[in-house]
């Protein structure tokens, strides 16, 4: 009996921990990405949760939307869920999905590759009158340039690093 209450617990308690856990999907391609994201903004991180991620590993940002780039929203002040912890003040590129329901009213953008970092310096004026495609790599090639720029410094610190435990 003892072992069929033990085998009973540990299903329910498999079934309660898959039903709080989020789905994390590969990353495909950009183009799949931007037709299957119902929502793509340009937004801002106002903050970030104090608490850090919540069990599942999401972290729950208070963000200004900038440009709506894709989708029925508008730009103003709303809230971002993903595993993406941005910082204050950076700018993003978001794949997302706005959820309004009963419980909040939020962009989805779970997976960590959905969110774009584009630093303070990006310029939104840039993309004004282009096709969604030339806007998406617009913002692509900014982040990789900023990205290829950090790379490079960071190269630079580690041989300096490595120079001084050689001693």
């Amino acid at each position: 009996m003892k072992a069929k209450a033990s085998a009973t617990i540990v299903v329910l308690l498999a079934a309660a921990s898959s039903a709080v856990a989020v789905p994390i999907l590969p990353f495909t391609s950009w183009d799949n990405l931007s037709i299957k994201s119902p929502d793509i903004i340009i937004a801002r991180c106002s903050a970030t949760a104090p608490d850090g991620p919540i069990g599942d590993g999401m972290v729950w940002s208070d963000i200004e939307v900038l440009s709506v780039l894709k989708g029925d929203t508008k730009p103003g002040v709303a809230r971002m869920v993903s595993q993406h912890s941005p910082r204050q003040g950076e700018q993003f590129l978001l794949f997302s999905t706005y959820q309004s329901n009963d419980l909040y009213r939020a962009y989805n953008a779970t997976e960590t590759y959905r969110v774009v970092p584009l630093g303070r310096g990006f310029l939104i004026d840039k993309l004004a009158g282009k096709p969604l495609e030339a806007q998406v790599q617009l913002v692509l090639r900014h982040r990789l340039d900023e990205l290829t720029k950090e790379l490079q410094h960071a190269t630079d610190e580690k041989k300096r690093l490595e120079e001084g435990i050689k001693k």
